[in-house]
């Protein structure tokens, strides 16, 4: 968290549209990886809408993200999403997750976990993910996305995040995130 509240969470599970929260003051968030990027807008109450380009494909799609129950002491999140749901394909799809965030001094802890179905296949994926970090700067962290595990490390620095991803659990790639 920068002094201004603006927080860059889990680039690789926003990017592919699992609507694990992005939280800012700020209304605008991009991020990046070899494996292309995508942009969200988040200044509407409990929406995020964007677009991702992915360079496998070498396509464009929207992204969306809507919080149908917000976060309770007591009870998750209950998010619906439409992206690309998996990092190394590109394929899109839509999914429906539950998100608890747990904190404890400047440690906290992120999870959530639904159900995907990409738009190539006629059946549900389990999907998950966590990112856990013991400072508010660093992350660790790794999104399921039905298929592969794509784990991540990530540094946050003010509204910029910089990381390495684990994409498929086959190949490294380097992560960028900044809020605007």
């Amino acid at each position: 968290d920068s002094g201004d509240g603006s927080q860059v969470l889990c680039p690789i599970c926003v990017a592919s549209g699992y609507a694990s929260g992005i939280r800012s003051r700020k209304e605008w968030f991009l991020t990046a990886n070899s494996s292309g990027g995508a942009v969200w807008y988040t200044g509407i109450k409990q929406a995020q809408i964007g677009a991702i380009y992915h360079q496998g494909t070498k396509r464009f799609s929207g992204l969306f993200g809507y919080q149908l129950l917000e976060e309770t002491f007591k009870m998750p999140a209950l998010n619906v999403s439409y992206g690309v749901q998996s990092q190394e394909t590109g394929r899109t799809g839509t999914s429906v997750t539950l998100e608890k965030n747990f904190a404890r001094g400047a440690s906290s802890l992120n999870l959530f976990g639904g159900v995907s179905y990409r738009t190539s296949e006629d059946f549900g994926r389990l999907v998950a993910g966590f990112k856990y970090s013991p400072d508010d700067k660093i992350f660790f962290g790794n999104q399921f996305d039905g298929v592969d595990n794509n784990p991540f490390v990530q540094y946050v620095k003010g509204d910029k995040s910089y990381g390495v991803l684990y994409t498929g659990s086959k190949k490294f790639s380097l992560t960028f995130g900044i809020t605007f």
